[in-house]
């Protein structure tokens, strides 16, 4: 690495170790880091990815490098799912360079049964959701040392919660509720971790100061530890 880039990293706080990927934004090289923080620079990503280590990053498409020990998987369609849980879709024209990736990183790459397919994650199965016309996220539960539940993260959100939120989606996904609503309610936590914890399905019907609107949230669990959320907007009621 040169003396140029280590500068960089030291002027702005961070290691190589710290970035989970590095994105191509609004004509900017953008470093999404571990703590959620995100560096950007004028500087190519191309000319960026020759400065750093060689072999720790892997470029998966056009604009989009991933940290290879921040990656959690990578389907047979080459689908890369990282640690926070987004997912970036690879270069369609060369699957065998996924396959390959998948094969370095050691992944578990047991078929179905009389199938060449590779199971899907749950965040690749969110994926068919991304054009929904209904708002709806995956959210993770966040436990503090005794088992209770006191915040949670976005895991996945579609493009119609980026409209009913009035958040970009690259801002919550991954970032804790309270990080992107500061003011937010702490009654929510209460379904969501019965939800996540226990398996129940619930409808929630209340107001979302947040947001300023009536909400009807239908609640299930897709897995152990997460709460999938499906949010409707209630007309029939006047917000406060």
């Amino acid at each position: 690495m040169n003396e140029k880039t280590q500068r960089f990293l030291n002027r702005n706080g961070m290691a190589v170790d710290d970035i989970k990927y590095i994105l191509r934004e609004n004509q900017r090289t953008a470093f999404h880091l571990l703590d959620n923080r995100i560096i950007t620079t004028v500087t190519p990503l191309k000319e960026v990815l020759s400065e750093l280590p060689e072999g720790v990053f892997l470029n998966i498409q056009k604009g989009v490098a991933v940290c290879a020990r921040h990656v959690v998987d990578i389907s047979n369609h080459g689908v890369y799912t990282m640690t926070d849980g987004r997912t970036f879709c690879g270069r369609k024209r060369n699957l065998g360079e996924h396959k390959r990736n998948r094969s370095m990183l050691s992944f578990n790459t047991s078929a179905l049964p009389g199938t060449n397919e590779l199971p899907l994650t749950l965040f690749e199965k969110c994926t068919v959701l991304d054009e929904m016309p209904v708002a709806f996220c995956v959210i993770e539960l966040v436990f503090d040392k005794d088992g209770h539940g006191i915040d949670f993260i976005f895991r996945y959100c579609n493009k119609e919660m980026e409209a009913l939120e009035g958040v970009c989606l690259t801002d919550m996904i991954g970032r804790s509720f309270y990080e992107v609503f500061p003011d937010g309610d702490k009654k929510w936590l209460i379904s969501y971790a019965d939800v996540a914890l226990n398996g129940t399905k619930r409808t929630i019907r209340d107001y979302s100061p947040e947001i300023r609107q009536n909400l009807t949230i239908h609640c299930f669990q897709p897995d152990e530890g997460f709460c999938a959320c499906l949010l409707i907007k209630d007309s029939a009621a006047a917000a406060p």
